[in-house]
């Protein structure tokens, strides 16, 4: 606080009307110390410091030149009238007066060279820490995502997202009963992430585990109820694993991994029991990756999600998609993007259709309208940094291009907006577009 407070005595007020305001309260303090000085006393043989020239200079130390000039001007005129009405004119102190304009005009121009210098390395700074936190969250996704971790299969290499992709294929064919036909891919894809080899998984109902597993890997495997750490996961609804046990605490659990599969919603749809995973592979990068799979793999279970190409009237639902994507970035370190596109003449919503035809893997498409009836397209990026999100935009101005030619300069797109650095302008849209929630933004809240 105490920093603060400094910074601002020395840099001033950043609002424009408080700062002419300050201007003109101390150009009238400097014309008061000037009419008590006994500089203006013709009579007078003493040589004292020339007071009044601190408000001038104040200012523009503060302000820079624009104000400094104005607050020296104000001084030395206002000074003239005083000297004026009281019939002294003909004893106004020209070189003092002159001297006085000349200081706040040289300090003014130092403050604005060097406010100008320290801007540009203030902007350089924030450039070079974008640059390395970019850099720290594509290294984090390359590590814990994508093809690393599927390479681990038998010579065959299948990206993370084709995979997601490929489950929500499946479950678009069942209606009903999906855990019975998503269960075993739903282990399968898990184990290439964590390195599960013995596991269950197991539907929940009123937040009771089933008795039956729908799939299972590995020969030896059997579900005990009254397990400690299962317990604990039904009750918080959080993945546990011994990775995430604290120093002093034991596993006295059979399971190495309670993997819950909790939708968007917030229901409890399944969950798996492993009581079998390499140690190696269940470091923490693994871990939060298990995690955001089994959101999405949830979300495929549930009877009111099959597929994210969401509806005008969807709103609330494409914020419970956004509040999950804030959530992984809480806890997980693992952004989203977000795209929106809006027609800004109202002609082109077939364009806007057609680019829903184009969804990759688990993105999440909301066909809506803005407050001026204009049609959008707000698109979610899961596990997408910036960077690919810009890829995305490429690839989305190409699509339009082919569709509409030079008319797509009418379609607006907006973004990429990252989930972490630019939740008030994700804010904004929201608002414009009919979706605002206030609590997508309560971070007092671990489960949101």
């Amino acid at each position: 606080m105490k920093r603060l407070l400094n910074a601002k005595t020395f840099t001033g007020f950043k609002r424009a009307g408080l700062a002419w305001l300050e201007t003109v309260i101390v150009a009238v303090l400097s014309i008061y110390i000037w009419t008590q000085s006994d500089s203006l006393a013709h009579t007078s043989t003493e040589h004292n410091f020339f007071w009044p020239l601190f408000g001038p200079l104040l200012i523009s130390l503060r302000y820079g030149f624009a104000k400094g000039f104005t607050c020296s001007l104000f001084t030395t005129a206002g000074l003239a009238t005083v000297m004026n009405i009281t019939g002294y004119i003909e004893y106004y102190p020209l070189s003092l007066a002159i001297g006085t304009i000349m200081v706040a005009m040289i300090a003014g121009e130092f403050q604005d060279y060097w406010h100008n210098i320290n801007r540009r390395h203030q902007l350089d700074h924030q450039y070079m820490s974008q640059k390395l936190e970019s850099f720290t969250q594509n290294y984090h996704l390359l590590k814990v995502s994508h093809d690393q971790l599927e390479q681990r299969t038998a010579g065959q290499t299948v990206s993370l997202r084709s995979s997601i992709h490929a489950l929500h294929k499946l479950a678009s064919q069942h209606a009903e009963h999906r855990i019975e036909h998503l269960g075993q891919p739903f282990l399968n894809l898990l184990a290439e992430i964590g390195g599960i080899e013995v596991a269950g998984i197991y539907k929940i109902t009123d937040d009771k585990i089933d008795s039956m597993a729908y799939a299972v890997l590995g020969d030896r495997h059997q579900l005990v109820k009254d397990d400690p750490m299962l317990q604990d996961m039904l009750h918080s609804k959080h993945l546990l694993s011994p990775a995430k046990l604290k120093a002093d605490q034991i596993h006295k659990s059979r399971y190495q991994l309670c993997i819950p599969l909790l939708d968007t919603h917030g229901t409890l749809q399944a969950a798996i029991v492993a009581e079998s995973a390499k140690f190696f592979m269940l470091t923490p990068a693994n871990v939060a990756l298990l995690s955001l799979v089994a959101n999405h793999a949830a979300d495929l279970l549930s009877n009111q999600i099959v597929t994210p190409i969401l509806q005008p009237h969807q709103n609330d639902l494409f914020m419970s998609y956004l509040k999950r994507a804030s959530y992984n970035k809480r806890h997980y370190g693992a952004d989203s993007s977000v795209v929106v596109c809006i027609d800004s003449d109202g002609t082109h919503k077939h364009a806007l259709d057609n680019a829903i035809g184009y969804r990759r893997g688990a993105d999440v498409y909301w066909s809506c309208r803005t407050r001026n009836n204009q049609p959008a397209l707000a698109v979610l990026l899961p596990l997408t940094s910036v960077y690919d999100a810009q890829l995305y935009i490429n690839r989305l101005q190409e699509l339009l291009n082919a569709q509409i030619g030079d008319e797509q300069h009418a379609i607006d797109i907006i973004g990429p907006l990252s989930m972490s650095q630019d939740k008030a302008e994700i804010r904004t849209l929201m608002d414009e577009l009919g979706a605002y929630d206030e609590s997508l933004v309560d971070t007092s809240n671990p489960d949101v």
